[in-house]
């Protein structure tokens, strides 16, 4: 009876759970150049305006799987692949370069924190960026 009782929460708990549809990020995808990044005790810090002097990349999702930056393929040293898929609220990438040169952070999938009529919040690597649609 037990384990059909704890069967039964397992599925509750997964049907209730928000899966991100992957028609729902397809698009182009600009950034706001807003970040927020993870303090050492695990709590989020403030969004704060980044500047730069160089563009950010329009990143974006096509319906067929590809992962485009600025219209090129997304694949580049340790971050990001060419195809992606979703699973829940996790991207992850295939066809993704590794770096010869550069010891690459442990790859763990980039996390969909928000996604909202035209917003996007990404969490890559305990930092979170904001992203609009472009229309």
């Amino acid at each position: 009876m037990k384990l059909t009782t704890l069967f039964i929460s397992i599925l509750l708990i997964a049907c209730t759970s928000k899966d991100i549809n992957p028609k729902e990020i397809v698009g182009k995808w600009a950034p706001n150049y807003m970040l927020q990044t993870k303090n050492a005790d695990g709590s989020w810090g403030d969004w704060v305006t980044i500047n730069t002097l160089i563009a950010l990349p329009v990143i974006e999702f096509t319906s067929d799987g590809r992962y485009l930056t600025d219209g090129k393929p997304g694949a580049n040293c340790c971050y990001a692949g060419n195809k992606y898929s979703i699973s829940g609220n996790t991207i992850d990438f295939t066809e993704r370069f590794g770096c010869p040169t550069v010891d690459c952070i442990p790859y763990a999938g980039w996390i969909i924190y928000s996604l909202k009529d035209d917003k996007l919040v990404l969490e890559i690597n305990n930092t979170r960026s904001k992203y609009t649609k472009n229309k």
